[in-house]
């Protein structure tokens, strides 16, 4: 069977920001770097399992995206602002989860080559859609904000990598500045 060189790879980035920024443990440190953290993250995995990022898209409500959104802007990452929508008798309703799941449907058939999806998120509401990516071939990398934020049906999904055997879970953390 043909085999990918660690070279080849092409990974994709979705990440969750209100999911991945609740569950950081943001208290350890007075002043963090979510950038810095950003960057340690995907050296990692271009270091563990080759390749290069093809992009990275982040995911959030409006008032997170009219705060944060320049500064992700500038670092090459492309911003999805989710909108909250009415529901009737109920709160205002985030609609992240399903906006990055039509994303990453629609993306995984225009990328041509795409080997790898990483999630950013430890919410199981992605299992049925990166289940039908794992069947096209797709290798599905987590990144949580922590362990305890991590649903067990993800760590199910995620593969191993090749030449460790350990499951393809990192979890991120701000860099201090």
């Amino acid at each position: 069977m043909f085999r990918r060189e660690k070279s080849q790879n092409k990974i994709l980035l979705l990440i969750d920001w209100e999911n991945i920024r609740l569950n950081t443990d943001f208290l350890a440190r007075e002043r963090v770097s979510m950038i810095a953290g950003f960057d340690r993250i995907q050296r990692q995995i271009v270091q563990d399992i080759g390749g290069e990022i093809v992009g990275v898209f982040i995911f959030a409500s409006p008032h997170l995206t009219s705060t944060e959104a320049e500064t992700f802007y500038r670092e090459g990452f492309y911003v999805i602002s989710c909108p909250r929508v009415k529901v009737k008798d109920e709160k205002d309703k985030d609609t992240t989860d399903e906006v990055l799941i039509e994303f990453l449907k629609d993306t995984i058939k225009v990328i041509p080559n795409l080997t790898h999806i990483c999630l950013g998120s430890g919410d199981k509401d992605f299992c049925q859609t990166l289940r039908k990516a794992l069947r096209r071939g797709l290798k599905l990398i987590i990144l949580a904000g922590s362990l305890s934020s991590l649903s067990p049906d993800l760590i199910d999904l995620a593969d191993s990598n090749p030449l460790t055997g350990k499951k393809m879970v990192y979890i991120f953390s701000p860099t201090a500045d």
